[in-house]
């Protein structure tokens, strides 16, 4: 897709997705633009939280996770969001 298709695209979704939905888009979009997110942010982490990473990538390695798409139906019928 190029730059115009995205925009296009983007906007259809939003223009039809529920007051719930918009909403939670507007979240994450200001989520986005207002992080400061850098790789040195990386070397501010505590050894707990490290440790914690390494643990999960351990178990998902191990083949301990769930696919995404099982997450996220679960969260779509948890929360009520539709495609």
């Amino acid at each position: 897709m190029n730059t115009a298709e995205i925009k296009l695209d983007l906007h259809n979704k939003i223009d039809n997705a529920g007051s719930k939905q918009l909403k939670e888009i507007y979240g994450l979009v200001l989520n986005y633009l207002n992080s400061n997110y850098s790789v040195e942010e990386e070397d501010t982490l505590t050894e707990a939280q490290r440790a914690s990473i390494d643990e999960g990538l351990a178990q998902a390695e191990a083949g301990l996770g769930k696919p995404l798409s099982e997450i996220n139906q679960r969260l779509r019928k948890k929360y009520g969001i539709n495609d």
